[in-house]
């Protein structure tokens, strides 16, 4: 146990020592964070999908219906559909839904007798981007089909009701376990796992293999200082976020904490067999990269998958890091816990589990 501890303080100074290597560790992301938490926006093509609920099922109902349908007709970027209310609030709440419009029982007898019809209008607040422009484009149907009936547009009274269910939070809140995820896929591919090949490369780990210090020892000690500096950069990363943006971690932290140790130890036991198939650690971090970069930007951590064509979601759902994002949104925005993100963790252990015995069976001393 002397070995490990002292081993492992040898990696903490080490490291602290390392002046550059602080930088990507903890200010890069803290920067990446701030800089996308100011500038972002809502630019490029946008979808939204409405849905619509008639519970009143009378002439005037019907064709505020046809209305909506026919305001659409030609625009891809909104999409409309028809069905229960208890589908379309499922589907808002799972966030499949900007917004639903119900129509409820009476509305057609109120118009034929002179009075208000009442509409019921639902937008789901979690997509900040979109939440706006949806509101205010069934605000303005609802108000020409009013007018197009009556001749003045106050014949259709909207109501908003708050969604259900459906927390109200910022881009930040989205963007920070993706940055997270981030963080600790780079750190197990281009961090501690590049030292090995370093270390093979200087002839380093052939003197560890005839010296009393056991290999086991070595690794782990390496890998524990690596989960210390993961857990202390997701710290960083949330009190940045809580102090700058207000985010809000609704979750629990030790579900987060374990969700970060076990994404830290998936990509570790990847960088390692990376490190171990390549011949030096110049050709190790180009590999890294070249698995790092496309990763990042093909597997949703920055953006809804709901957005992107059909075949982009299915290269997502193939690569580990879809997986560790999801997870850390599900818990940090969506108060999951673990048995709710247990395909997500099985995913990372297994993609552990193979590249570690695979790295073990690749595994070269010099």
């Amino acid at each position: 146990m002397s070995k490990f501890h002292k081993m492992f303080v040898y990696n903490l100074k080490m490291t602290l020592r390392q002046r550059e290597a602080l930088f990507w560790m903890f200010l890069f992301p803290v920067l990446l964070m701030i800089i996308l938490g100011l500038v972002f926006g809502s630019s490029g093509e946008m979808r939204m999908k409405i849905g619509v609920v008639d519970l009143d099922g009378s002439p005037a109902s019907r064709a505020i219906v046809r209305g909506i349908v026919k305001a659409f007709e030609g625009t891809p970027e909104i999409e409309i559909s028809t069905g229960t209310e208890e589908v379309e609030r499922a589907a808002l709440k799972d966030g499949n839904r900007n917004g639903i419009l119900i129509i409820p029982a009476g509305f057609g007898q109120a118009v034929t007798e002179g009075e208000k019809g009442e509409v019921t209008m639902i937008i789901n607040r979690s997509e900040l981007s979109t939440a706006q422009i949806a509101s205010s484009t069934l605000r303005g149907i609802v108000g020409r089909i009013s007018q197009g009936m009556s001749g003045a547009p106050e014949l259709i009274t909207v109501n908003e009701e708050a969604a259900q269910d459906v927390k109200d939070f910022e881009y930040i809140d989205f963007m920070v376990p993706g940055i997270l995820a981030m963080v600790v896929m780079f750190g197990g591919l281009a961090g501690y796992s590049l030292e090995i090949a370093t270390y093979r490369e200087k002839g380093i780990l052939r003197r560890i293999k005839v010296s009393p210090l056991s290999l086991s020892t070595f690794l782990s000690s390496g890998i524990a200082s690596v989960l210390i500096f993961t857990l202390l950069q997701t710290a960083l990363l949330i009190a940045v976020g809580m102090l700058l943006f207000h985010l809000k971690i609704h979750g629990n932290y030790f579900c987060l904490a374990l969700l970060v140790l076990v994404g830290a130890l998936s990509f570790l036991s990847l960088g390692f067999l990376i490190a171990s198939m390549t011949r030096n650690s110049r050709s190790a971090g180009m590999a890294s990269q070249a698995i790092a970069m496309p990763m990042m930007f093909l597997s949703g951590i920055f953006f809804p998958l709901q957005f992107v064509p059909s075949v982009l979601k299915v290269i997502a759902r193939c690569l580990p890091l879809y997986y560790l994002g999801d997870a850390l949104r599900e818990v940090m925005v969506d108060s999951a816990g673990l048995a709710s993100v247990w395909l997500d963790l099985a995913v990372l252990m297994g993609v552990g589990a193979v590249s570690f015995f695979a790295a073990v069976r690749f595994f070269r001393w010099e």
